[in-house]
């Protein structure tokens, strides 16, 4: 028994701890470490576990895991079988990881000797030395129940391999291979070049928003606002919600206890969807780190509006100081006096345009309407950007909208000659399934061309 025993396969934990130590001998491994200590992936779990799974999958010899389909399931949670022409996650982070990566290593990495790359096109990463790559996978290790007479036998063989080689032709083999490499490379490079030059049309949108010399406000909805307007069936303005007086004389018809609404709508709730979107705004390359702030909206003054670049999320509903600039737009949010809902205002219809648009509850597909905004700030020196819905589905289509693929055709008409962006506004429907905003899509576009 003990005999067949030194043959049997090698225990999940062994095979573990052997992939660890082949990981930890590997200065390539350590490289990826680091990026992943660094600032621009340490606070994205995503980024982080993206770089160590295509790192780790190439370095012990498992590039056949490092698709799309595995790393969406892996390191994305999405679920087994999931289809990624319908989820395009994995692409829009390879996206950032490829623009982090860089940032890295001509910043806080800029002394590493050993640089990662993530080619266009495919998700396996390159190690690369003064623009030569650096070893390669390493293949698994045989099984343990080969034969060992089997390994003698291939080192007999070697020598005898050898003798019939033709002389030469490994040296030309390896020039050739040389050759093609630098050319490979010399082509990444020109195209990450291209692309530097040319930033695409979504980086130079975002680029207007965030600016070293300026901070960037990011202001989510307040939900507490939308209970207490709930409760007491009465609309906050925003001269009262930004003074902080609506609750000192709070009346409920529906017989609540004051106090109750006044906790209740006191609490600095915020949407999921708003969460979310902040989340993903704070990971984009424009961001400047340490002008991005995140403000709730009560805590917000007009010397911010005219100060700083804002992002509003949410209607006046939910976040007042849209107030402050939808009384300018075509496309304006109206609240219904008998009912919690609003609806929006279309002010010059154009043909085939409806006056208002709401949300029909008699509608099978529950469909609901968004808009995205973007203006002056008050002062005219920075900009606005509005992401706002009739309800959480009509926000979470436009923001939907605007960062996927589908947007470059808006984004590529709001820029005059001179390359100033110019103000403009977006009408989207989406079905409001569960919440959820499936396939939005644009029904009305007003620029304003200069």
């Amino acid at each position: 028994m003990t005999g067949w025993a030194s043959f049997a396969a090698p225990s999940p934990e062994t095979e573990i701890a052997d992939h660890l130590a082949r990981l930890d001998g590997d200065p390539r491994w350590h490289v990826a470490r680091r990026v992943v200590a660094s600032k621009g992936f340490a606070k994205s779990r995503f980024l982080t576990n993206f770089v160590l799974y295509i790192c780790e999958k190439y370095l012990l010899g498992q590039t056949g895991e490092i698709t799309e389909q595995q790393i969406g399931e892996q390191v994305f949670r999405r679920p087994r079988g999931y289809s990624p022409g319908e989820d395009n996650i994995v692409r829009n982070y390879a996206r950032l990881l490829r623009q982090r990566l860089e940032e890295y290593f001509s910043t806080e990495g800029i002394e590493e000797t050993i640089r990662i790359v993530v080619p266009r096109g495919g998700y396996i990463p390159l190690f690369l030395e003064e623009n030569m790559i650096v070893g390669t996978s390493k293949p698994e290790p045989p099984p343990a129940e080969v034969p060992l007479l089997e390994f003698a036998s291939r080192r007999d063989m070697a020598p005898r391999e050898e003798a019939h080689q033709v002389p030469g032709r490994s040296s030309w083999a390896l020039k050739t291979l040389c050759a093609a490499l630098f050319l490979a490379l010399l082509f990444v490079s020109l195209r990450g070049i291209r692309f530097r030059q040319q930033p695409n049309v979504s980086d130079r949108f975002w680029n207007v928003f965030f600016s070293p010399t300026r901070d960037t406000l990011l202001v989510p909805a307040d939900s507490g606002l939308v209970i207490y307007q709930n409760l007491t069936k009465r609309r906050i303005p925003l001269a009262e919600y930004a003074g902080g007086e609506y609750q000192k004389h709070t009346v409920s018809p529906l017989g609540i206890d004051p106090a109750i609404v006044n906790e209740l709508g006191g609490r600095r709730y915020t949407s999921v969807v708003d969460l979310h979107l902040a989340s993903t705004i704070s990971q984009l390359p424009a961001v400047v780190k340490d002008r991005f702030k995140v403000r709730y909206a009560r805590e917000v003054t007009l010397d911010d509006l005219k100060q700083s670049n804002v992002i509003l999320l949410g209607s006046l509903n939910a976040n007042p100081w849209v107030e402050l600039f939808q009384k300018d737009m075509n496309f304006q949010f109206e609240p219904l006096q008998k009912q919690d809902e609003v609806i929006i205002r279309n002010i010059h219809p154009m043909a085939g345009e409806k006056t208002f648009y709401e949300t029909d509850q008699t509608d099978p597909a529950r469909t609901t309407f968004g808009v995205i905004a973007a203006r002056p700030n008050l002062d005219g020196t920075g900009h606005v950007l509005l992401i706002e819905g009739i309800n959480m589905a009509g926000t979470e289509a436009a923001a939907d909208y605007l960062f996927s693929d589908a947007s470059s055709a808006l984004l590529s008409q709001i820029f005059d000659a001179k390359g100033n962006m110019m103000p403009f506004e977006v009408l989207l429907e989406t079905s409001n399934i569960g919440a959820n905003a499936p396939h939005p899509q644009i029904i009305s576009t007003r620029i304003v061309r200069r």
